[in-house]
């Protein structure tokens, strides 16, 4: 036996060491590759559908969840800069009153002084300056670089940008022409697959007309459209075949990346990770994320609250010192009563408002705004409602108890919600979504400056009584002029309610009262010496809606009114008219008449005590028995009523 048959075998372990596997060629070392790219882009392409139908169905209910949140606090973040501009402007005019008045010069008495120039007026100029300063910014910027040695110019001619045109244009339609004949749909073996054909055509159409090589290439690589090379090529020639395809799909492959990675960057993906987040934990994103806005929409509401209170001390503080200085600058100088320049007037913060409303004329632009409150009264009614609440506390003068102050409008708004607007927003949401022609705004009345809600221009309020003629706008300003005043437990039937104001009588007297609208009890009684302002302004209007009634009783050829609730005056009997009379003339001035002779007359007709007062005239006749006439009663009234104004005199 020979020696090698007795040596001693090596281990499985160490003949692997030593027969490592043979090296891949380049060759197919890139074919690998382009497999791997052509996989990759397989999967990114899969990924990126997928990702982007998920964004897309968290970003729809995102959407449908929120919007509406999003909205609110956008509008109330608006509504706060306005306020705040407000706020801002009003400490401007405050400053500008606290300085010392300066009477206008003795050359010219009418012409203000210099230093009174409202801040408005310079604050513009130096923002128009600025203004003009940034826009020519840009301009000095290019001026730096005009002496700066322009770089070489290294563009390509024209010839050589032609030639590369022209190369394209042809490796554009062989690729074309090639995907034509893969993908044309009379290929497909089934619907499924002429469909996937269809939409693959599609994509190489639009690639095509937009000239993207890239898509085209691609494309092809993932359908075998690509270039092939002949059999008969080199394997040099195939490998460098290979590598330009290996660098088109990299470039593919880098894009895709790039696209997932922008797509997970969006603000969309970070809210829908957070979502999954807060899920994986038993969390909802969207109801936690709502319930947060609702706590923020509050706060804003709350913080607008707050500055509406601050601008109505703001209004009472304009008021205190503009009535000052104006008293100061008009006393008279050598005898000669200056003529006071006033701030207030000259500030854009502040519009003049309308103290003679009746003798305005309507506008082209107050007739469309009446036109579009009676297209709104049904569609938008808490519109008109604001409209309605503005016009009465501006032509009242001085505003209602309902209209003083903003929580007073607050609370009464949502008592009009309440009953008849269960669809309109709250007072707060409203604020943030005034139309056109209203604003929160100031406004000058005589001698007493107003913060609230306005008409945007003085002109627009000839609009609502146009529009008041409308029978439904006019039952919204009934419904309106019912809730504006002031709110008092009524002595006889013990309810709460919101007292509504008449004359009690009017022609020879004039006697107001506040009146329970529940059961008619007269809460209080008593006479104006002033001009009437307030609820009292607002008569005439409450009359024209129907609010308020009248009825007419002729006394020796002069009439007295009295003013009744339209419930009152349907129920009204010829006793109950006789004892107002009795009650508001005879009684308080002493005129010593019993009523058993007094009689109400209509048509010739003496009315039954019980019988219902109908329409038509009446006239108060006095029994022979009762030893005076109508006449001698109308005179001795008339006297007493006039020694009411005059106590000194004899009786």
């Amino acid at each position: 036996m020979s020696s090698s048959s007795t040596a001693p075998l090596a281990p499985e372990s160490a003949l692997l060491r030593v027969a490592p596997p043979p090296e891949e060629s380049p060759l197919r070392r890139a074919e690998l590759r382009l497999q791997e790219l052509l996989a990759e882009i397989d999967s990114l392409d899969t990924e990126l559908d997928s990702l982007s139908l998920e964004l897309q169905r968290f970003a729809r209910a995102y959407e449908d969840s929120l919007s509406a949140s999003f909205e609110e606090v956008s509008r109330s973040e608006r509504l706060l800069r306005r306020l705040r501009n407000l706020q801002d402007a009003a400490s401007a005019l405050t400053r500008l009153l606290e300085q010392p008045a300066l009477p206008p010069s003795a050359d010219d008495p009418s012409k203000p002084p210099e230093r009174s120039a409202p801040p408005q007026t310079s604050a513009r100029r130096a923002t128009g300056a600025d203004s003009e300063r940034s826009a020519f910014d840009d301009d000095e910027d290019e001026d730096t670089f005009e002496d700066e040695e322009p770089p070489e110019d290294d563009t390509p001619s024209e010839e050589e940008l032609q030639a590369e045109r022209e190369d394209e244009a042809v490796t554009l339609k062989r690729l074309h022409r090639r995907l034509a004949r893969l993908l044309h749909p009379d290929l497909a073996q089934s619907d499924e697959e002429r469909t996937r054909l269809d939409a693959l055509m599609a994509r190489v159409n639009v690639a095509y007309e937009a000239g993207d090589r890239t898509t085209l290439e691609l494309i092809a690589a993932k359908v075998g459209a690509g270039d092939t090379a002949p059999g008969n090529l080199t394997d040099d020639e195939r490998l460098a075949h290979l590598e330009r395809r290996i660098r088109i799909l990299s470039t593919a492959v880098h894009s895709l990346r790039q696209q997932r990675e922008s797509l997970r960057s969006t603000a969309t993906a970070r809210l829908y990770e957070e979502a999954k987040r807060r899920e994986a934990e038993g969390r909802d994103y969207l109801t936690e994320t709502r319930t947060e806005m609702d706590e923020e929409l509050q706060g804003l509401a709350q913080d607008a609250r707050a500055r509406l209170r601050q601008l109505e001390r703001a209004a009472r503080t304009l008021t205190s010192l503009r009535n000052k200085r104006m008293s100061t600058l008009a006393e008279n100088v050598k005898g000669r009563k200056l003529r006071a320049f006033d701030p207030v007037q000259e500030s854009p913060l502040v519009r003049q408002g309308v103290l003679r409303l009746e003798r305005q004329r309507a506008t082209p632009a107050a007739r469309e705004l009446a036109r579009r409150l009676e297209d709104a009264v049904t569609q938008e009614p808490w519109q008109v409602a604001l409209t309605l609440m503005a016009f009465f506390a501006e032509a009242a003068g001085r505003p209602p108890p309902g209209l003083d102050t903003s929580e007073a409008w607050a609370e009464r708004y949502e008592l009009l919600r309440e009953l008849d607007m269960p669809e309109a927003p709250s007072f707060d949401q409203a604020l943030t979504r005034l139309p056109r022609h209203l604003e929160l705004g100031m406004r000058v009345m005589k001698k007493e400056i107003r913060f609230g809600l306005q008409l945007r221009d003085a002109e627009l309020l000839a609009a609502v009584p146009l529009a008041l003629q409308r029978a439904d706008v006019a039952e919204r300003g009934r419904s309106v002029l019912a809730i504006i005043g002031p709110q008092e437990q009524c002595k006889r039937c013990g309810e709460e309610v919101l007292l509504q104001h008449l004359l009690r009588t009017r022609g020879l007297d004039e006697l107001n009262g506040m009146l329970c609208p529940l059961c008619a009890h007269v809460q209080k009684s008593y006479w104006l010496y002033s001009r009437s302002e307030g609820q009292e302004a607002l008569l005439p209007h409450a009359l024209r809606l129907g609010i308020i009634v009248e009825q007419g009783l002729r006394l020796a050829g002069t009439t007295i009114g009295f003013q009744l609730l339209p419930e009152e005056r349907e129920t009204l009997t010829t006793a109950q008219l006789l004892q107002r009379f009795v009650d508001l003339y005879l009684q308080p001035y002493g005129v010593e008449v019993q009523p058993a002779h007094l009689r109400l007359v209509q048509r010739g007709k003496v009315l039954e005590p019980e019988a219902l007062v109908s329409r038509g005239a009446i006239s108060l006749k006095l029994e022979p028995e009762a030893g005076t006439s109508e006449k001698e009663v109308l005179e001795l009234l008339r006297s007493r009523i006039e020694r009411r104004f005059r106590p000194d005199a004899a009786r």
